[in-house]
Formats: C-alpha cells, sequence, structure tokens
C-alpha cells in the first residue's frame, strides 16, 4: 500500500493512512482491465484491510480467497517476533510462497520495494514518494501482455 496507492507525503496533506485516490484508481483500472485478482503484501495484511481498499475505489470482488501473503519467519525480526520494515523483510518470498501455495503462475508485483529477482519481469517498483503513476500502469501492462504471450 505505502508506496504504491498512498505515500509520506500523501499522508502528510490528507491524513495518516489515508489512501490517494487517483493512484487506487489506477489499481483498479488494472484490476478490471486484466480481471485481475489482488492479493495483499504489505503491513496492511496485518489486519483486514479490504473493508478500506473497496471503500476507496477497489472493487469489491478483486480480492483473491488467500487474500494475503502469509509472514514468514524470515520477515521476523528474531528477537522480538515483530515484523521487519519492508526495505528488510523478505517480501518476495512471502509472494513466492503465496503464488507456489496457491499454483498461481500468472501474477504481478506493485510493490515499492525490492522483492528479489525471482521476480524480475514481474514487479513494477513505484518511487516511494509518488506512489504509482501513470508510467508504471504502462510498464504493468507491457509486463501484463508480455506474460500472457508467453
Amino acid at each position: 500500500m505505502d508506496g504504491v496507492v498512498t505515500t509520506v507525503g500523501y499522508q502528510r496533506q490528507a491524513g495518516t493512512d489515508r489512501l490517494n485516490p487517483v493512484q487506487v484508481a489506477r489499481v483498479a483500472a488494472l484490476v478490471r482491465e486484466f480481471d485481475a485478482w489482488v492479493v495483499v503484501s504489505s503491513t496492511w495484511r496485518i489486519a483486514d484491510c479490504r473493508p478500506t481498499l473497496v471503500e476507496a475505489g477497489l472493487p469489491v470482488n478483486c480480492f483473491h480467497p488467500d487474500w494475503r501473503t502469509a509472514i514468514l519467519p524470515t520477515s521476523r525480526d528474531a528477537g522480538t517476533g515483530g515484523m521487519l520494515p519492508a526495505e528488510q523483510a523478505r517480501r518476495g518470498d512471502e509472494i513466492a510462497e503465496h503464488a507456489g501455495r496457491n499454483g498461481i503462475t500468472e501474477y504481478l508485483v506493485l510493490d515499492d520495494v525490492e522483492v528479489g529477482a525471482a521476480h524480475a519481469g514481474r514487479h513494477v517498483r513505484p518511487d516511494p514518494e509518488l506512489g504509482l503513476r501513470e508510467a508504471d500502469c504502462i510498464l504493468a501492462r507491457k509486463l501484463i501482455a508480455r506474460a500472457k504471450a508467453a
């Protein structure tokens, strides 16, 4: 969520944990265009964020039945058991585990942090200060089209 559909700058302007409607609309358009499922891998997955995302503009029925990735041991602080910051967590491992467990072979990752080489050609990485921009959506469409052609 952070760095994709909201940014620190936007939250400063609109309020903490507020989602940018323009950026949410971009994700919603991709979801509709490609009849895609949404799986949440951000820290927002700790609580059920789906109502908030729908209220912000995502389609009601857009969430995968297994709508959030698991928080693997590699994403937890060994001392406290708490989640590591996104930049340190092994989010790519969580995404790979989720895809494997659910038999998902075609997917796109929208995340402003590095998710690893396993997701090369499937990762759109928005600038965390700007969030998801139209140029990112163009790249997303190209990556999805390339995957469908393969």
